[in-house]
């Protein structure tokens, strides 16, 4: 089993470090989960820690600025980082033998970074082209402010790209601050996997990380919760006239966090009603009544709170009151009479397929060792996820959709194309008929 091949500790600074051996794979991918993201930005810093991240890779006491991505290249390895809502991630793979460097390069800079001036302001530039070019984005754009509602007083309404004004005003002095409040290894996990000596690559973090001093965390305020819990039932809409082909239908539930009890049992609820071809959205909204030319959906659950989502692009001739009575139809119909013991199966067999491939790579197994452990409260909840499914029953599955797929705070968004494409009726209409001749 995965788990007996786990070796964990917690370092005497709060490090904790996870170590997985994986027989016969080449390469040793080792990834430092840091628990912070947009959560912990505040006003007039949205979007510092996209900022931080980049900033990483710009120097710190003993590697001169770009240089972390150029050693790690050089021995064949790759790095990379990304920024999320609950966490920030710095991520490496190499050659086994290179495991010593990887942790060198790694804890050099979770206290020792320069934050120099001048590579301030570039970064600063860079991350700004980059808010520009997602905002330029209409359907991104659209979504964003459609989350900003849909989060509406929770700190998830807040993007981890930031804002614009404060991506333009913040200083150095402030990312600084944020650094040394966050990025400290008391507020981060280690997860390394490879053809390993766990043993030794606890002595190896002990090595590298263990002088690093703790310091007294900073909680964060307690958060609310999500689309007004506990008001009466209320649908909140909201649409947009936007440049793209096709008209488009997003519906949003609010979702419980990733760790809840629930969790498990919604995401088969999305693989049986939006996922695939097979799925039942696809076979009766697309195929049968030609509502939409595409439908599909899913559960975006965080550390805290969640959204779930189900989405369908349609041709303009058809009206959004039908394809929203469409998709309701078919979550009314989960609701009321739950799923049959085939999609049960398929949907296992398909959960366990998904899992083989993610077992494929150290680098996939790293991530989700990495996920379960910082968003979820431990890495056993990936592979004890499993045996939570194999439990499940069908009974199981009508009360989670009753409890979370109605109208209560459901969000609907309708992005409306500003100029209409006449091919597109012309071809919703063939489609349509076509269909009536199966």
């Amino acid at each position: 089993m995965l788990l007996d091949n786990i070796t964990e500790k917690v370092l005497e600074n709060g490090l904790k470090v996870i170590a997985l051996r994986k027989p016969g794979v080449a390469i040793v991918a080792a990834q430092l989960w840091y628990k912070t993201g947009s959560i912990c930005e505040r006003d007039g810093i949205r979007g510092i820690s996209h900022v931080l991240e980049h900033m990483m890779f710009r120097g710190s006491a003993n590697v001169k600025s770009e240089e972390h991505a150029r050693i790690i290249n050089d021995v064949g390895g790759h790095c990379n980082a990304f920024t999320a809502e609950d966490m920030t991630v710095y991520t490496g793979s190499v050659p086994r033998e290179y495991c010593d460097m990887l942790f060198e390069l790694e804890a050099d800079r979770m206290d020792g970074l320069t934050l120099d001036a001048s590579l301030f302001d570039t970064e600063r530039k860079v991350i700004i082209e980059e808010y520009h070019t997602y905002m330029n984005n209409p359907i991104a754009k659209a979504f964003m402010e459609f989350r900003r509602e849909f989060f509406r007083d929770h700190p998830y309404s807040n993007s981890p790209l930031g804002e614009i004004a404060d991506l333009e005003n913040m200083t150095i002095r402030e990312c600084r601050e944020y650094y040394e409040r966050w990025y400290r290894p008391d507020n981060a996990v280690l997860i390394v996997v490879g053809d390993i000596d766990a043993k030794k690559i606890i002595g190896c973090a002990e090595q590298y990380f263990g002088k690093k001093s703790a310091r007294r965390p900073v909680p964060l305020p307690a958060l609310p919760g999500v689309a007004g819990n506990g008001m009466g039932p209320s649908v909140h809409r909201m649409k947009r006239v936007v440049e793209f082909d096709v008209p488009l239908l997003i519906i949003g539930y609010p979702a419980p966090a990733s760790s809840h009890e629930d969790a498990v049992a919604l995401e088969i609820l999305q693989l049986v009603i939006a996922g695939g071809e097979s799925s039942r959205l696809h076979r009766e909204v697309v195929r049968r009544q030609s509502a939409a030319v595409m439908v599909g959906g899913m559960n975006h659950l965080l550390k805290h709170a969640g959204m779930s989502m189900i989405f369908a692009a349609f041709t303009p001739d058809v009206p959004v009151a039908r394809v929203e009575r469409a998709l309701e139809e078919q979550i009314n119909l989960v609701c009321g009479n739950g799923i049959s013991a085939g999609e049960m199966e398929k949907v296992k067999n398909a959960t366990l397929t998904n899992r083989t491939y993610e077992l494929y790579t150290a680098e996939n197994i790293c991530h989700h060792l990495g996920y379960s452990e910082c968003i979820e409260g431990d890495y056993r909840a990936w592979v004890e996820r499993l045996e939570a499914l194999k439990r499940l029953d069908i009974s199981r599955l009508v009360d989670v959709a009753r409890k979370y797929w109605n109208d209560t705070h459901r969000h609907v968004l309708h992005l409306q194309p500003r100029r209409t494409n006449p091919l597109l009726f012309a071809a919703g209409f063939l489609r349509r008929l076509s269909g009536k001749r199966r």
